[in-house]
This record gives structure tokens, C-alpha cells and sequence, in this order.
């Protein structure tokens, strides 16, 4: 009696043992597959861990519809899948991806809606909008009927659009000399001021914390102490991270451009006859599919060459393509940095090459016009 009792206590132990090691291999990405008439065998598998901007939609591994997003798909056998991600009213989103044995691959997909809304940021004009170092704020010159001159909107806030945002002038026009009609406006790393060309090629310095300007003879001599301290900054910066010798002069060139999270940047490298757009990934570590380097796009160096600018998400450029200068016309598009799901945002009438994302993602600043006079305002493209 004695002995079928312990019998059963080390059956039940071994049955228990069993299962607790089956959901451990199970969690861990086992499986058991046959191959054709062969054996069964305990293969490895992989998972993916798919989210979407918006949240809410569906998940195909090749074709196969298996969650929604925000969701992990598990047991998917190692090497290339098709990756889709649909909701209704947006645009479907797709991607070869890699999966890796025991790993999971993170996958964030931004979906663009099939209709963008187009809306006014501002009503009262704008001209040159320049953005801050931080991405965080746009300084613009504008003929407005009670302030006109300099004026600095914020990006950031929980809606951005004409009647929740508060722009502010800092340079009012005065009876000699009209800042509103002036040519361009640079921004110190700091924030704290703004190097103004007035229409006439007088320079003039904007102290934000007074709004007070100081003319200035020596606009040069300003911008390479800007450029200085910016070098200073990024060189202590990169002395940090794991860069190769051969990338960190690039890493600290004025030309280069570096993502909001400040793990990324973005530099062009000229291959026989083609201009390629590299983006170098610091993050470590590195996600699961993604690559260190990677060419996001690629353009003839006798073709115009795009306007590019990160996204706020720091694994999206934003493009605004076409013969803007001239034409006054352009396409504006997302990429994402591996080069893929390139998505068309907006494309007609533009008056400046320069495109900007909004620091929560949903909404794209350019500057254009609606109307048959010369007034171009600012506007957004709510993406979704």
C-alpha cells in the first residue's frame, strides 16, 4: 500500500514536472513539427511583438491573420515573414521582417490615414519658419494686422491648431524697420535667442527673454560661436558613445542630423552617381530585426535632392520632394529609416521646403497658401 502510494506521488511529481517543463519550452518559443513524413521534432521559434499608431489593428503573418496590435505572435518560425498591419481607414502598413530563434522582434508600425487633414496653425500670415534645436518650437516672420514681425509658435501641447496654440511676437516692426518683411532667422543652441535678417541685409540679435534686438555687424562671427558651442556639445557628447573613428567626424558635421532621442543620426554619402541618405543607430541595444546602419533612401546626384527631417518618433524621416523653389509645389511623405513604408502625406502647393513634425507625431507643419493673394500660413497635416 505504502509502495503504490509513493508510486503515485512520484507519477503525479513527474506529470507535473513534465507539464512545467513543456510551458517552459512553450513560453520559450518550442515546438514540436513534422516534417512531411518524418519524425516529430522540438524546433525553436521566434515572436513578434507588433504595436500600431493608432492602436487597434490587425496583425498578418504572411497573410494569416493573428492578433491585434498592441499584441505578441508567438510560435513563427525562424527567417523572413510578411508582416501587414490593417485598420480601416488607414493606410496598410508592411514589412519583411526577420525573426530569431528564442527572440522577439519589436515592430511599431505609424499608420497614415487615407484622408490627412489639412488644417490653419496660423491666419495672420507666415513666412521662413525656422525650427528650434529642440524641434520644440517655430519662429516665423508675419505681416499680422496687430503685431506684425518676428513671431515663435510652440509645438508641443496636447492639441496643436490655430485656437489652442499661443504664439507670441518678439519683434514687433517698428517705424524703421519692417522685421516682418525680413529674409531669414537662425536660432541659438541654447534657444535663448534669434540672429534676424531684416529685408535690407542688416542682421539684428532677439533676446527671448526681453524680447529686446541689438543690430549686430557681425552676423558671421555669431554664427561660428553657435557652431562651437554646438561642436563642444556634440564632441563631449559622442566621446560617450560607441561610435567607429571613421563615423564620428561625420557624427559632429554641421550637415548631419540628429534624431530627437538623440541615438540616430542621419548623413548623406555620395556613391558614383547616386546621393545616399545613411541613418547610424547607437541604441543599445539594438532591437531585435533592426541594423546599425541602414540606407533609408537613395537619389541621383543631378536630381533635386529632398528636404529631410526626423520624425518625433526617432524611426521616421519626414521628405518633401520636387522642385519647391521654383515651382512652388511639392510632394511631403513618411519614410520609415530602413527604407520602407514610404506614405504619402500631402502633395500640391508648398512654399517652403521645410517640414516639420510635431513633437506627439500626429500632425506635420508646412507652410502653403489656399488663397489666389500672396498671404501663406502655416498648416497641419493630422495624419491620424
Amino acid at each position: 500500500m505504502t509502495s503504490t502510494k509513493g508510486l503515485k506521488s512520484i507519477l503525479v511529481t513527474l506529470l507535473l514536472l513534465g507539464i512545467s517543463s513543456g510551458l517552459f519550452l512553450y513560453a520559450s518559443g518550442y515546438r514540436l513539427e513534422r516534417d512531411g513524413e518524418g519524425p516529430v521534432d522540438l524546433t525553436q521559434t521566434g515572436m513578434v511583438n507588433a504595436k500600431s499608431v493608432p492602436e487597434g489593428a490587425n496583425v498578418y503573418v504572411d497573410g494569416v491573420l493573428r492578433t491585434a496590435t498592441d499584441g505578441t505572435v508567438s510560435g513563427i518560425e525562424p527567417g523572413f515573414h510578411t508582416l501587414s498591419i490593417v485598420k480601416n481607414g488607414f493606410v496598410t502598413w508592411n514589412k519583411n521582417i526577420e525573426v530569431f530563434p528564442e527572440l522577439v522582434t519589436d515592430i511599431t508600425s505609424i499608420l497614415v490615414s487615407q484622408s490627412p487633414r489639412l488644417e490653419p496653425l496660423t491666419n495672420t500670415g507666415a513666412r521662413q519658419p525656422t525650427i528650434s534645436p529642440s524641434l520644440n518650437k517655430l519662429a516665423f516672420f508675419s505681416k499680422d494686422g496687430t503685431a506684425p514681425g518676428v513671431w515663435v509658435i510652440p509645438l508641443t501641447g496636447e492639441a496643436l491648431s490655430l485656437f489652442r496654440t499661443n504664439p507670441y511676437v518678439v519683434l514687433e516692426d517698428i517705424q524703421s524697420n519692417f522685421y516682418s518683411s525680413g529674409k531669414t532667422i537662425e536660432w541659438a543652441p541654447e534657444e535663448d535667442k534669434l540672429l534676424v535678417e531684416d529685408s535690407n541685409g542688416a542682421f539684428f540679435i532677439v533676446n527671448l527673454d526681453n524680447n529686446v534686438a541689438e543690430a549686430t555687424a557681425s552676423p558671421e562671427l555669431i554664427r561660428e560661436d553657435w557652431a562651437a558651442e554646438l561642436l563642444e556639445k556634440r564632441t563631449d557628447f559622442i566621446e560617450r558613445l560607441d561610435i567607429p573613428e571613421e563615423l564620428r567626424d561625420i557624427a559632429v558635421a554641421e550637415s548631419t542630423m540628429w534624431a530627437p532621442d538623440d541615438k540616430k543620426f542621419l548623413y548623406t554619402d555620395t556613391v558614383d552617381e547616386n546621393v545616399e541618405y545613411r541613418v547610424y543607430n547607437m541604441e543599445k541595444p539594438i532591437p531585435v530585426g533592426e541594423k546599425v546602419e541602414t540606407v533609408a533612401f537613395t537619389v541621383n546626384v543631378n536630381d533635386p535632392q529632398p528636404s529631410v527631417t526626423w520624425y518625433a518618433d526617432s524611426f521616421h524621416l519626414i521628405l518633401a520632394e520636387g522642385n519647391i523653389a521654383e515651382e512652388q509645389k511639392g510632394t511631403v511623405s513618411i519614410l520609415r529609416i530602413d527604407g520602407t513604408n514610404k506614405t504619402e502625406l500631402y502633395s500640391n502647393t508648398l512654399y517652403t521646403d521645410r517640414v516639420f513634425s510635431s513633437p506627439g507625431g500626429d500632425k506635420v507643419v508646412i507652410l502653403t497658401s489656399f488663397k489666389s493673394g500672396e498671404q501663406t500660413d502655416l498648416y497641419t497635416i493630422g495624419i491620424r
